[in-house]
């Protein structure tokens, strides 16, 4: 991608009018993904274009649906085909870069086979290097970008989790790495609705991945349709806040199109991209979210001071606990269509950042994460004051907390 063509997708994402997604789609897939990350960036660009650049999740415009069958014999081996009774000529899913078709297995089961379309790895690399570069200049005679947008710790979590999920394996191994988590303190915590789909590995590789046929439908279905309720959207929370808030190990792309519902059970799927936190940064939100469920904004001004890499104190600090308490005043009892969660939160990183705090670079895929799920909020129950609903899980978060920390 040339900065010419930068200076157009930007143009577009920021624009007056919605901008033209199958445009964006056709500049790559680099392009896509900013879109996507724009998407959640509510505080900049407002509700109706980051709703709809939000369709870029879900509703991509296959770059071509490629014959199925010319490019598995390049992935796999002569005999690999023999494993299958049938494999649908149409696929069942298509995005940029992937397609899935259902096939059946001579075993009897019934199962999708999910591979990419083509090597995107080394366009999509020699754009991210074109496209760094091209922030970096912007961010010479704009050094406040730095602090307030981090648009170079952005592009590095786009590069490392693009690239994770242009390697199939990786999907193989960080499932069983959450699966892993999720045994080991399946007595503790209650992760029974919590599933994950069986994987054919001897049938999988680096550009193919085989995988059980799950009947259900994704989140992202059921919310257009509004046919999931509220109380389900809530177990959503309770399982991923697990990951994120007590193990610091979490699905690093946990929209609502890579949530699969199915016997009031939630499968885990597309876990190519796996994301860490460290622990300060780790407990520092828990406590900022804990505390904003309880409307103490006070103890929030504290627990966000408490996650930055480089804390503010004494005047500095003073400033930002009072503003804290004005950005705050209208929250308490608010809906979640009232007040964006997504929207605050950005604002609360934002002040904090201007009034001399300091971030780890693993912030963005933890305020992702939380952005994911209270969108799924705003679309599946406006009406629902989402911070009063989570002090359900307080207690039981709090003593998982105690038991990890004391061994």
């Amino acid at each position: 991608m040339r900065w010419i063509r930068f200076i157009l997708l930007f143009k577009w994402i920021f624009g007056k009018k919605l901008p033209d997604l199958q445009k964006i789609q056709k500049q790559g897939l680099l392009a896509v993904k900013i879109g996507q990350t724009f998407a959640l960036r509510i505080d900049f660009l407002g509700e109706e274009k980051t709703t709809h650049l939000a369709q870029l999740y879900s509703h991509n415009t296959p770059i071509g649906v490629e014959d199925y069958k010319t490019l598995l014999a390049s992935y796999t081996s002569k005999d690999w085909l023999e494993h299958f009774e049938s494999i649908e000529d149409q696929p069942i899913g298509t995005a940029s870069v992937g397609q899935v078709h259902k096939a059946k297995l001579k075993t009897g089961e019934d199962v999708v086979v999910k591979f990419l379309k083509k090597d995107f790895k080394k366009q999509f690399s020699k754009d991210v290097k074109s496209f760094r570069r091209f922030v970096k200049f912007i961010i010479f005679f704009y050094p406040k970008l730095a602090k307030v947008a981090d648009p170079i710790g952005i592009i590095e979590h786009i590069e490392e989790y693009t690239l994770a999920e242009l390697d199939l394996r990786n999907e193989i191994a960080n499932g069983k790495v959450l699966k892993d988590i999720y045994q080991t303190y399946a007595k503790d915590y209650d992760l029974s609705r919590l599933k994950f789909p069986k994987i054919y590995e001897d049938l999988s590789n680096e550009n193919v991945l085989v995988s059980e046929y799950l009947h259900g439908e994704t989140l992202d279905a059921l919310l257009e349709r509004k046919a999931i309720p509220y109380q389900d959207l809530l177990e959503v929370f309770h399982i991923h806040g697990f990951f994120i808030f007590l193990i610091g190990t979490f699905h690093g792309d946990l929209h609502p199109g890579n949530l699969i519902y199915q016997d009031q059970n939630f499968y885990f799927i597309d876990t190519g991209a796996l994301s860490t936190v460290g622990t300060k940064i780790q407990h520092g939100l828990y406590e900022f979210m804990r505390n904003l469920s309880l409307y103490d904004f006070s103890a929030c001004a504290y627990g966000l001071n408490a996650m930055a890499e480089k804390e503010i104190h004494g005047e500095k600090f003073a400033k930002f606990h009072q503003k804290i308490l004005e950005l705050y005043a209208d929250f308490e009892g608010s809906t979640v269509s009232e007040i964006s969660l997504t929207k605050r939160m950005m604002q609360t990183i934002r002040l904090g950042v201007l009034s001399g705090m300091e971030f780890e670079k693993g912030m963005f895929p933890i305020i992702k994460s939380m952005m994911y799920l209270d969108g799924m909020v705003i679309k599946g129950n406006p009406q629902a004051k989402l911070m009063e609903d989570m002090r359900g899980f307080i207690a039981e978060f709090d003593v998982m907390e105690a038991k990890l920390r004391h061994g």
